[in-house]
Formats: structure tokens, C-alpha cells, sequence
């Protein structure tokens, strides 16, 4: 979970913040679906490329960040495409077949540049920007409010549960016996889940206090005029196609 404090760190420190909400959606979900409908190669490798030079170099993302969040998700598709290249039945039982190896690793580059693509939005955008440019587009205001308040719960959570876990290790628990240390993590989750909830009821309380009744507005940043950015993206997905229809 100290993931996703560090995540939306870097988005609110990124220089990207200044950007409009929209060009950056756009090129992300550009970018995505260029990685869905062009080859593997060279389509979705000049994604990835360009997801992760954007990312390091543009958005100013340390680069230990952009391992820790990346590598994760490129683990679990690593191993779902196992099945794929693995023929089950037959002698042998088990056997790996030229189409099956070339079938995984069209679905590897497809999802690793999907992914990558989506990671340039998540580590450049807020959620508080990201919600309040989704509110424009006439979303129901409940609908948004649930998912800034549980958004908001998480950190409540993350931040209760290192405060208990630096407690914990501040009293030796790691170096207990087994049975107590397992002892140790039964009390430490259902403290961390009682001391959530009245944090919790606490925040429901300071909402109502403020007089809320319909909606939660949240302060904009002032952003950069869209329209050149617009057009970089647009040639930016332009030029990828560009090459994959030359390669082709």
C-alpha cells in the first residue's frame, strides 16, 4: 500500500501537473489502444518505448518509482501467458509449440505496452484532478463523491496500518517467537480495522460540519492552454502509425 502513497507523490509533484487533464488522457488512452490494434512489433514496442522515455524523461518520474510500479504488473501477464505457450495432453503431456511461444509473446508486448501507457496517466495525474475533470463530464456528483471519499480512506488505512507497524517494530516484534509474532498480526488487523472505522466516522463528521450536503469541490490548478498540446499528441500517435504502416 506505501505504493500508492508514492504514486500519488510523484503525480503531485510532477511537472505534468500543469497540463490539462484532457491532453493527458487522451494521450494515454491514445497510446493504449494504439498498443491494442497495432503488431507487437513494431507498434507496441514504440509504445512502451515512448510510454517510459515520457515518463523518465518529460514527467520527471524517479526511476525507482517507475520500476516499482511497472514490475508488478509485468510479472502477473509474464505468468498468465504461460498457459499459452504451454499445449496440456498429448506425449509428451506437456509440450511447448512454436505457435503457442509466439502467441504468448504477442499478448506479453501487447500488455506490457498497454500497461506502460496507462502508467504514464496514473503517475502524472492526481486523483483530485482526474475527478475534477471527469465531473465536467456530467457524471453524477454521488457517484464522484464515493470515489474520492474511498480514494481518500485508503491513505486513512495506509497510514493507520505504518503507524501500528513501526510500533510493532519498535517493540522487538520481529525478533519474537513465531506463535507471538503471529499474535502480533492478529491485533495489529483488527486495531488497524477499528481504528480505520473511527477515523472514518471522524471524517463523515468534519464533512457534515462543513455544511455538506451535494457536492465537494476541489481547487483547480491553472492550466497551460491545450491546444499545442493537443496537436504534439495527435502527431506523436500519428508518427507511431506512421512507422508501423512503413514496417508493414
Amino acid at each position: 500500500m506505501a505504493h500508492v502513497a508514492a504514486v500519488d507523490d510523484a503525480a503531485w509533484e510532477s511537472p505534468w501537473r500543469v497540463r490539462p487533464v484532457g491532453s493527458r488522457v487522451f494521450l494515454s488512452f491514445a497510446l493504449i489502444l494504439t498498443a491494442l490494434l497495432t503488431p507487437a512489433w513494431p507498434g507496441c514496442v514504440l509504445v512502451a518505448v515512448i510510454a517510459l522515455a515520457l515518463m523518465l524523461c518529460s514527467a520527471q518520474i524517479r526511476p525507482s518509482l517507475v520500476a516499482l510500479v511497472t514490475v508488478p504488473p509485468i510479472l502477473f501477464i509474464s505468468v498468465g501467458i504461460i498457459p499459452i505457450a504451454v499445449q496440456v495432453g498429448g506425449t509428451p503431456f506437456f509440450k511447448v509449440t512454436p505457435d503457442g511461444v509466439a502467441t504468448a509473446l504477442n499478448v506479453l508486448a501487447h500488455g506490457i505496452a498497454g500497461t506502460l501507457a496507462l502508467l504514464l496517466l496514473v503517475t502524472t495525474t492526481t486523483m483530485v484532478d482526474l475527478m475534477g475533470w471527469v465531473r465536467r463530464l456530467r457524471i453524477p456528483g454521488p457517484v464522484l463523491e464515493i470515489a474520492e471519499l474511498m480514494y481518500r480512506l485508503v491513505f486513512v488505512l495506509l497510514s493507520t496500518t505504518v503507524a501500528i507497524q513501526q510500533a510493532q517494530q519498535a517493540r522487538l516484534a520481529a525478533d519474537a517467537p513465531f506463535r507471538r509474532r503471529m499474535q502480533y498480526a492478529a491485533d495489529a488487523m483488527g486495531t488497524v480495522m477499528l481504528r480505520t472505522w473511527d477515523r472514518a466516522v471522524r471524517l463523515q463528521g468534519g464533512l457534515e460540519l462543513r455544511g455538506y450536503e451535494e457536492d465537494l469541490p476541489t481547487l483547480q490548478p491553472t492550466f497551460q492552454p491545450a491546444g499545442g498540446l493537443m496537436v504534439r499528441n495527435v502527431l506523436l500517435i500519428a508518427a507511431i502509425w506512421a512507422v508501423v504502416w512503413w514496417v508493414a
